[in-house]
């Protein structure tokens, strides 16, 4: 199972059947709260099966997503490492199941084979170089251009977004409200630039640089 993650992808099989070994399994079903924002916990998270997300709340309680999890990512190794509080909440978006590994028995394998904290350290400046590109966002992008950038970036070949989004979800994700997001969305569709394709949107032709 671990041989999939990026974290651990470049350990020896008996290395990998080690760690699993010494990781709890949980299934929980959908809308379950993994992490409370602010809360002191000390595990590491590995997504087996399902989807979730992470949100961030402002000074309103507002929630915007900062990131989603599919099968195979990770989360929560920022707090396992420098101790603080967990800086964001993620809640399953299906039933999903997890693999957690406590910071002791992690930092146990970890100074058994440092060549995992190697790994850390390129998916943690992984984050960091997204986190920039989020700011840049907020700072120079306006709500249309975060949302045209989400659909192009979501999109794949043949310019279907497999995931089912509402334009709530759209919403959270660029950080702004349902209703700026419909007006956007319907734009965009009557421009002929969006279409639905069989309950999923498709992006027809390249959205324009300013709408």
């Amino acid at each position: 199972m671990l041989e999939r993650v990026a974290l651990f992808s470049n350990l020896e099989p008996q290395q990998i059947a080690r760690l699993e070994s010494i990781c709890l399994e949980r299934t929980v079903p959908k809308n379950t709260l993994v992490i409370n924002e602010g809360d002191e916990t000390d595990c590491l998270y590995v997504l087996l099966a399902g989807k979730a997300q992470a949100l961030r709340s402002d000074d309103s309680g507002r929630q915007f997503v900062v990131n989603r999890f599919a099968p195979d990512d990770y989360f929560g190794e920022m707090s396992l490492l420098d101790r603080r509080t967990r800086c964001a909440t993620v809640i399953t978006k299906t039933q999903c199941t997890l693999l957690i590994l406590p910071r002791k028995a992690f930092f146990d394998f970890a100074d058994a084979h440092p060549e995992l904290y190697r790994n850390v350290i390129g998916t943690l400046l992984d984050k960091l170089r997204k986190a920039t590109q989020q700011i840049e966002e907020l700072a120079f992008l306006d709500v249309y251009g975060r949302l045209a950038r989400l659909l192009t970036e979501s999109q794949n070949a043949d310019g279907i977004i497999e995931e089912k989004l509402t334009q709530q979800d759209l919403a959270d994700m660029v950080g702004s409200s349902r209703e700026t997001v419909c007006r956007i969305y319907n734009e965009l569709v009557d421009g002929g630039f969006v279409v639905k394709d069989k309950g999923r949107m498709r992006i027809k032709k390249k959205l324009p640089f300013n709408f």
